[in-house]
């Protein structure tokens, strides 16, 4: 019905062309899943991922990156191939899991979904660091690797060590890896404008961004981002619309934020559901149907919708989450779409719209 900003798919096989696809696509790995998302939800707000990659064709490593590989170099000892997941890799991931600010899975195999005896579909690999001197393990990364392009699933180091950059750095070995092999991209995930904690992948290289707009890699604009990215479209737009209702008729409603965008990823057998973090709400239909206007930031035009209250929230997403809500501008009861009423691209037309609605 609308185009689908969360999606996620459990391949069981997957060739190394297949790889290449999804991450062509802005998709990427998430446990034995593929999946992507173009919204996210952190600190009770939606920002947008922007999904990134880097082209390997020209890439040269900068000098304080060289100066960083060069420095490290003389105090550890490297080493690349076909990923292990043993107890002297969990017992690092367990140290680096206490000093993580936020959540991590208990262990690298429920991180991966990768199990002993298991067939993992992913064509995994890893870089290693360890202490020259000790020979202990410090720094351990994991990528999937696919015919031309390779992604960059975890890393793990010391926490001791931090003066050392060893996830920055095991990343640029990962580069050099690919490098070494020929491959063409590098994917190292999504950055979110307006959250920092990402946007140490900026530092790897010239980078470019998987355009909802066009489904193209460009090279990468923050400045174009942060106006036009997905969730800042939607906030400008409906905040316009708000605006231009309230300035013509005297009256308006808030723009309500809306947790529940991405109910579509836990029920796979509801395509209906409403995909987007934020909408202005009309009021109900005769029927006791919700009416509400969203703005598509992929086709640039604002929709009214026809919604259904579900009752599967609870099922979903748990009680504890949900009361977060309870509070503020938030909107956390599930809805799905029964019909798209109207669309337009002009904002003018919009507004009209929605008083007429209104007075009606």
């Amino acid at each position: 019905m609308l185009f689908s900003y969360a999606e996620k798919n459990t391949p069981f096989v997957l060739s190394p062309e297949s790889l290449d696809w999804y991450l062509g696509k802005g998709w990427y790995r998430m446990g034995a899943n593929v999946f992507t998302t173009h919204f996210l939800f952190f600190q009770k707000q939606a920002f947008s991922a922007i999904w990134i990659r880097i082209d390997l064709k020209d890439f040269k490593f900068s000098k304080r990156q060289r100066k960083l590989m060069r420095r490290n170099a003389k105090l550890f000892d490297l080493a690349s191939g076909p990923r292990v997941i043993d107890r002297e890799r969990n017992e690092l991931y367990r140290r680096y899991a206490a000093d993580f600010d936020g959540r991590l899975s208990p262990t690298i195999s429920d991180s991966l979904e990768d199990y002993e005896g298991a067939q993992s579909v992913f064509n995994t690999w890893e870089t290693t660091v360890r202490e020259k001197v000790s020979g202990q393990l410090v720094g351990v990364s994991y990528f999937d690797l696919g015919d031309e392009a390779a992604a960059s699933i975890l890393g793990v180091y010391d926490p001791k060590l931090k003066s050392f950059s060893l996830g920055y750095y095991t990343m640029l070995l990962e580069i050099a890896f690919c490098l070494e092999r020929g491959m063409r991209f590098y994917y190292p995930g999504y950055v979110v404008p307006g959250y920092q904690r990402f946007d140490y992948k900026l530092r790897l290289g010239a980078s470019e961004y998987y355009d909802v707009r066009t489904s193209s890699w460009l090279p990468y604009d923050q400045e174009d981002i942060e106006k036009n990215g997905p969730t800042e479209i939607q906030r400008t737009m409906l905040a316009k619309l708000a605006n231009g209702v309230l300035q013509q008729s005297g009256k308006t409603n808030p723009v309500l934020t809306y947790p529940l965008f991405e109910a579509g990823l836990y029920d796979i057998w509801s395509e209906d559901y409403i995909p987007y973090p934020y909408f202005y709400p009309l009021g109900a239909d005769s029927a006791g149907n919700m009416l509400i206007v969203c703005f598509d930031p992929k086709d640039r035009e604002f929709l009214v919708l026809e919604c259904l209250h579900m009752v599967e929230a609870q099922l979903m997403f748990n009680t504890s989450y949900l009361s977060n809500f309870d509070q503020g501008n938030f909107f956390s009861e599930l809805l799905a779409i029964r019909n798209i009423l109207f669309r337009s691209s002009s904002l003018e037309v919009i507004i009209n719209t929605c008083i007429s609605s209104t007075n009606e």
